[in-house]
C-alpha cells in the first residue's frame, strides 16, 4: 500500500467511525466503507471532462480541451494525468471532471473525504487580468445523487457555488496556486480533511457521482493535469 493511501485510510477510519450510528439495530446489515484511489497511468479511469459558464457555441474561442495526457516535461516524470484546459474570456469559466461510483448501498447516506493531486503552473502570488492565475482559480469537489450535467444555457444542473464560494453540492478545497515564483509546473495537493464531511445519498441502485472542478475568476488560459484522486466514503449520520 502506498504511503498516501495508508495515511488517508487510517485517518478516514478514525474520523468516520465516530460518525457512525451507534444506535443501529443489531439485525441491520452494516453499510460497506468505500475506499479507492484513481491514478491515470493507462487511461482516464472512467472520468469524463466538461465545461460550463461560457457563451453557448463558443467552444473554439474558449479553447476548451480535455484529454488523457503525459504530465508536463518540467515535472521530469513519465506519469500521465487528466488534462483540462480553457481560456476564460467570460470571467467565470468552470472546468470539471466527473465519474460515476457504483456498488454502494442503495438509498443510503454516505460521508466523503477527498484528496486531489494535480499539476499547476500558476503561482499563488501572480497577477493577471480579472484576477490571479493562481489565487483566483478555485478548486472544488463534491458528490451528487444525480449526474452533474451542463444545461442548454451552459449552466450546471447542480449547486457548485460561484468562484470562491462553495454550494450545496461542491465545496472549495483551495486555489490552484503554487508556491513557486515562476510559471513552471509543480504537483500540488488539496483535500477536504479540515472541512465538513461531503454528504451524498445514493440512488435506488447504489450509485452516486463524484465531481471535481475549477471555478475561475482569472481571464486567461488555465491548463491543469489531475494526477491522483483519493476518495474515501463511509455511512454517515448527521449530527
Amino acid at each position: 500500500m502506498k504511503p498516501i493511501t495508508a495515511y488517508f485510510t487510517l485517518l478516514f477510519l478514525l474520523i468516520f467511525f465516530s460518525c457512525h450510528n451507534d444506535d443501529e439495530d443489531e439485525g441491520t446489515r452494516p453499510i460497506t466503507d468505500f475506499i479507492t484511489e484513481f491514478e491515470f497511468e493507462q487511461d482516464a479511469q472512467g472520468w469524463e471532462g466538461g465545461f460550463a459558464e461560457y457563451p453557448p457555441g463558443e467552444e473554439d474561442f474558449f479553447e476548451l480541451s480535455f484529454s488523457h495526457a503525459d504530465l508536463p516535461d518540467a515535472l521530469n516524470t513519465e506519469e500521465k494525468g487528466l488534462r483540462l484546459s480553457g481560456t476564460n474570456r467570460s470571467d467565470d469559466l468552470f472546468m470539471f471532471i466527473k465519474r460515476q461510483i457504483t456498488g454502494l448501498e442503495p438509498d443510503s447516506l454516505y460521508g466523503m473525504r477527498i484528496d486531489i493531486q494535480l499539476a499547476s503552473n500558476a503561482p499563488e502570488n501572480s497577477f493577471g487580468i480579472g484576477g490571479s492565475p493562481g489565487a483566483s482559480v478555485y478548486l472544488k469537489a463534491g458528490a451528487t445523487t444525480e449526474e452533474p450535467l451542463v444545461l442548454e444555457d451552459n449552466q450546471m444542473n447542480i449547486d457548485k457555488g460561484n468562484q470562491a464560494q462553495g454550494g450545496e453540492d461542491m465545496m472549495v478545497l483551495g486555489t490552484i496556486g503554487t508556491e513557486r515564483e515562476d510559471f513552471e509546473y509543480e504537483l500540488i495537493s488539496r483535500d477536504s480533511w479540515d472541512q465538513k464531511v461531503i454528504e451524498v445519498r445514493t440512488d435506488a441502485e447504489g450509485v452516486c457521482w463524484l465531481i471535481v472542478g475549477t471555478d475561475s475568476g482569472f481571464e486567461g488560459t488555465t491548463t491543469l493535469y489531475y494526477n491522483r484522486i483519493s476518495v474515501l466514503m463511509a455511512p454517515f449520520s448527521p449530527g
